[in-house]
């Protein structure tokens, strides 16, 4: 598909995405508890967002985007998850990662694009080997929690790239086909206690044989960069758009948004409700609940500023120049630090709702169980996060594997 026939399918040029999330919260709500029992996006929310043009908010403008930025696509995935967390972080990742395949050189998106609005999911982790075979390279690999993988039309999934005697010459991505592949498959292996509808089951792939362009290898990758100033002027923001804190700040959207979600039905019921027991005439009449209302409205605002401030660096700093080891090492620490506010935020506001709130038929015990689930992802690890910030004052190694430079 050309990228003319991409703009009239989609549209994304007439798309307001948050306010398009907004309009779309109602049905989240109606559908989540049918999504979590399916381990998936219900097939009417997926159905909505793709209809909305959404899926595809992050596409370059080389191939029918209109290079919204990093913080835009963060405030739309966190707008969705005030209504379901686990259906806001498969969307936040089907969309990043789609979008990141659209950038791809063309003969590679091509490839993956022959509607223009296939999905694309990854996971990250070389647990997958490549063997150079006659058509290209053989793909053998079993790949967890690949969330969006129910929807996905593709994987691009991290691999160890080998020689014709085994041995280890290269790493990267192989981008292998979901649907219609006898050698590709998805075990249901996602039975969790929460962010259920994310779909983060195993793509498993058996002699998979893909051709070269569908390999996407880091020594390719990193030959491809220039420090040429006409070349660099080309490329659009998002090419240029540092690797490490994109995972940390995609994930951290829906647990930002699931707390504000958590934080608006207690506001909004606090002057309704009874505290059994007490002599209130209602929980808004009790001090002290007010404050712990007020205590955790600012964390979650505390946690959006550490988040807006890295945001920043990848939407202004970034497209202007390399950012320094330890930028990104002050990156991480705020989307560690951010997610330890937004965790406090949701204890005391459920400390608020009382037990009545933990009720199966409740939404907020859904959104609590989210946001403890998904709060939980090494990614967003608080005190590791913390402990590289403090490596990185002192001006010690690095702790984080995707991150070696961590100096000023």
């Amino acid at each position: 598909m050309n990228d003319t026939e991409l703009n009239a399918c989609n549209k994304p040029q007439t798309l307001n995405p948050i306010a398009t999330a907004a309009a779309l919260k109602p049905l989240l709500l109606e559908e989540a508890g049918h999504a979590e029992s399916q381990g998936k996006m219900s097939a009417r929310v997926f159905t909505a967002i793709q209809e909305s043009g959404l899926f595809t908010m992050m596409f370059p403008k080389r191939f029918g985007g209109v290079g919204n930025t990093l913080l835009t696509h963060l405030k739309t995935v966190a707008e969705l998850a005030k209504a379901d967390p686990a259906t806001a972080w498969s969307f936040g990742l089907l969309s990043s990662v789609s979008a990141s395949a659209a950038s791809l050189p063309v003969p590679t998106r091509d490839r993956i694009f022959q509607r223009g609005n296939e999905l694309v999911c990854s996971v990250a982790a070389r647990t997958g080997t490549a063997t150079p075979c006659s058509e290209g390279y053989e793909i053998t690999g079993s790949w967890p929690y690949a969330s969006g993988c129910m929807h996905a039309d593709w994987a691009m999934n991290g691999i160890n790239i080998l020689d014709n005697n085994g041995n280890v010459v290269d790493a990267g991505f192989a981008i292998m086909p979901l649907k219609d592949s006898a050698q590709v498959n998805i075990k249901n292996t996602w039975q969790v206690a929460g962010v259920c509808a994310s779909g983060s089951n195993t793509v498993v792939a058996e002699k998979l044989v893909l051709p070269p362009e569908l390999i996407l290898s880091f020594s390719k990758l990193r030959s491809g960069t220039s420090d040429d100033p006409a070349v660099r002027a080309a490329l659009e923001p998002r090419d240029l758009w540092p690797v490490e804190p994109l995972f940390p700040l995609t994930v951290l959207a829906p647990m930002l948004g699931g707390a504000q979600g958590l934080q608006e039905a207690v506001n909004s019921t606090m002057a309704k409700r009874k505290i059994i027991g007490w002599k209130y005439d209602s929980q808004a009449d009790a001090e002290i609940l007010a404050g712990i209302l007020g205590e955790a409205t600012m964390e979650i605002e505390s946690a959006w500023l550490h988040i807006e401030r890295t945001v920043a660096l990848v939407d202004e700093v970034s497209p202007q120049r390399a950012l320094t080891g330890f930028e990104k090492a002050k990156m991480q620490a705020d989307c560690g630090y951010a997610m330890k506010l937004v965790r406090s935020a949701t204890e005391k506001l459920m400390d608020i709702a009382g037990p009545g709130s933990f009720a199966q038929s409740s939404a907020m015990q859904r959104l609590w169980r989210d946001i403890n689930v998904g709060s939980r992802h090494n990614a967003l690890n608080s005190r590791l996060s913390m402990a590289l910030y403090g490596r990185a004052l002192l001006g010690a190694e690095s702790n984080l594997e995707l991150l070696q430079d961590i100096s000023q």
